[in-house]
């Protein structure tokens, strides 16, 4: 084996052995997805996404639309996808994810889509009515792994079931969580129900209600069955009664 390749091998056992011990560590999760994609694997994702005619056109034109501040879109009207994107960010004090660390050999089409995935990734968590949670990200993984095919987020799922049969009550739902086999196979049946996550201009809808949204892209029936609850910011559904 080249030595190249047995370096980038031992970088993911390392990455890998760490997160099945926790898998929150975000230290041991951007170097995993980092070095994953310079894989032929992720190349071989890459190259199909490329092939995609719902996303050949995002890619062709490098389209990348208006993001607006968190203050603008937390007063977009309220239950939009800018609205609860906005309050669901500001609750979790979180930021936009950093961009991936590329090979220097990656071409200017995969640059832009490896960017476009990881800024998005939150907007994802909205549409899907995924939290912030271990479970929730391990059911975001299934979520990515299905629609993107992407072998760091099916690492990142095997981390998080080895995790949860080693470790007692882990990911059990004992802790007001989502059991982690339960959130993967959620993530899993969305990711294969939904259209292309990455085909949408999500930035020419910021003010679109988010459960129009979901209904485009057939999405409604499974995030009312979800195990999840309701995110910050998202108008509870309207009451049959």
């Amino acid at each position: 084996m080249p030595s190249d390749s047995r370096m980038l091998l031992e970088r993911l056992a390392v990455d890998l052995a760490a997160l099945c011990n926790d898998p929150e560590d975000l230290g041991h999760t951007f170097d995993l997805l980092n070095a994953s994609y310079s894989t032929a694997v992720a190349q071989a994702a890459r190259d199909r996404l490329k092939a995609d005619p719902a996303i050949q056109p995002l890619i062709s034109e490098r389209y990348w639309g208006h993001w607006p501040a968190l203050s603008e879109l937390m007063a977009m009207p309220a239950g939009s996808l800018g609205h609860v994107y906005g309050m669901f960010m500001s609750s979790q004090g979180l930021d936009q994810l950093p961009d991936p660390e590329l090979p220097a050999d990656v071409a200017n089409e995969d640059t832009y889509l490896q960017v476009r995935i990881r800024r998005t990734h939150d907007i994802w968590h909205v549409i899907a009515g995924l939290p912030i949670t271990l479970a929730g990200e391990a059911a975001t993984n299934g979520l990515t792994t299905e629609q993107l095919r992407w072998p760091g987020s099916a690492l990142l799922i095997a981390a998080d079931l080895i995790h949860r049969v080693s470790v007692p009550d882990a990911g059990s739902g004992e802790s007001n969580d989502v059991d982690l086999g339960v959130a993967v196979a959620h993530g899993l049946t969305l990711g294969a129900t939904a259209p292309p996550l990455l085909a949408q201009r999500w930035e020419e809808g910021w003010e679109r209600p988010l459960q129009s949204w979901r209904e485009e892209l057939g999405l409604t029936a499974l995030i009312k069955a979800s195990p999840f609850g309701v995110l910050p910011g998202e108008l509870p559904a309207p009451s049959a009664n």
